[in-house]
């Protein structure tokens, strides 16, 4: 069973979650099956393994389900925290037929901090003999693959644009959620492994990536997420409309310069950086925070635990909605009008799909409006490499090794698929790590 959630510590900006204690988490692993070919492995994008070390935990061998974790999934205690465990490990678990499944996100933090808090020896550090491997974005997929090639004794540099590595948990996933010190942790262990980052370094003047196979790299990884956010043309040149983006960023690291006390605010989206704008924003002091999503409270692509935590939080859901459009004075909006919709296809979630239902008409005060409808790769995604294919919005085009358009170009995480999960992207680069490792052999062995 899960611990509860501290609504206070969320107000706080603090975990929600209490870690789990020896006795529980020994109660709780005692409740696995110990299936033989574990369904919740199975279901794990990174291969993390929990069947693995749910067995080394019910059978006291504490430090050796830490480096199962670690060893498997690099962000293992990220993913601790914010893994939608409820459509992955836990959905598949086998004792959901007697009872609830195992709270294997609570066993892997208590895992990780049980063996960090006893002390556990460094990861292997990489020979560097294989040869030289530059990965373009220090995110979850950036990090998947320099960890799986530094075991494979590579020589990996990041680079990357920011001060500090980690994309979106870093930048974005509120500490409430993610304690800083989880991301901490996972990125020392990286480090470890002799796997060098350069910050502060902007890879997308013309030719960059090409240039980097110049300059001696072997092959490249480029995981560079997507950075713009959507935008409704409606809410376009107003001075209290921003980005999720940007509001996410301000309420982790500034969010005094946000001044929300008693203000009413309204988020439009209905994925998990919706939810997490809302709830920022609640904790930041508004007095209500309004969810407005084409999609019904069904139909919500947010987790089922993100769900709760805004339900708790007391924000007010208008699912099956549509902002139709504003009252706004000197470019500040002052009230957003609504309607609600229905679908005139089942199962197509989108604004052309959606038809207005008469007399279902609404309106809002709106102090400060978030936009959370999606993101796309930045510009320099063209900058990287002549002949470099994108496809749909701007992600990159990959076969089903990673491999680009272009040979010894490999991409993979967001920039790829669009946006996904945490651990979907540190399994993307522990994939493409091992296309790198296979592109490189055969090209030697030639």
């Amino acid at each position: 069973m899960k611990s509860p959630v501290d609504p206070l510590k969320v107000a706080q900006f603090e975990n929600m979650r209490a870690t789990l204690t020896l006795q529980a988490a020994i109660k709780e692993a005692n409740r696995c099956l110990l299936c033989y070919d574990a369904p919740c492995s199975a279901d794990c994008p990174a291969g993390t393994d929990p069947g693995k070390f749910i067995r080394q935990l019910k059978f006291y061998n504490y430090k050796g389900a830490a480096r199962t974790i670690r060893n498997n999934n690099i962000l293992g205690n990220v993913c601790a925290h914010i893994c939608p465990v409820e459509k992955l490990c836990e959905k598949a678990c086998s004792i959901k037929a007697l009872e609830d499944p195992i709270n294997i996100g609570g066993l892997q933090g208590f895992a990780i901090e049980y063996a960090s808090q006893a002390g556990i020896e460094a990861m292997d550090r990489s020979k560097k003999t294989s040869g030289k491997i530059a990965v373009v974005g220090g995110g979850p997929a950036g990090i998947g693959c320099a960890s799986a090639l530094a075991k494979l004794d590579y020589d990996v540099c990041i680079f990357e644009r920011s001060q500090e590595a980690g994309g979106v948990p870093r930048w974005n996933i509120p500490e409430f959620r993610l304690p800083a010190e989880a991301l901490a942790h996972d990125i020392e262990n990286l480090l470890s492994q002799g796997v060098e980052f350069r910050y502060n370094t902007d890879v997308q003047s013309e030719e960059a990536v090409t240039k980097l196979l110049e300059d001696g790299y072997e092959a490249i990884f480029i995981s560079t997420g997507l950075s713009r956010a959507f935008a409704l043309d409606l809410l376009d040149g107003y001075t209290n409309s921003i980005d999720y983006i940007t509001f996410l960023h301000k309420a982790k690291f500034d969010r005094e310069s946000l001044d929300l006390k008693n203000k009413n605010v309204a988020v439009i989206g209905g994925g998990s950086v919706a939810i997490d704008s809302a709830v920022s924003a609640k904790a930041c002091g508004a007095a209500k925070v309004y969810l407005i999503s084409l999609e019904h409270l069904s139909e919500l692509p947010a987790d089922i635990e993100e769900i709760k935590l805004a339900r708790l939080m007391n924000i007010i859901f208008k699912s099956g909605s549509q902002i139709t459009g504003l009252t706004a004075e000197n470019k500040r909006i002052s009230r957003l009008q609504g309607i609600e919709i229905a679908w005139k296809e089942a199962g197509k979630f989108s604004p052309e799909n959606a038809r207005p239902i008469a007399g279902t008409e609404f309106s809002m005060l709106a102090d400060l409006v978030i936009q959370a409808i999606g993101t796309r790769p930045g510009l320099e995604i063209k900058h990287f490499a002549k002949g470099l294919k994108t496809q749909g919005k701007g992600t990159i085009t990959v076969n089903d090794r990673f491999e680009t358009s272009i040979p010894g170009i490999f991409a993979g995480g967001d920039v790829v698929n669009g946006g996904a999960t945490v651990v979907q992207a540190v399994g993307e680069g522990k994939n493409a790590a091992e296309s790198i490792d296979n592109y490189l052999s055969m090209r030697r062995n030639k």
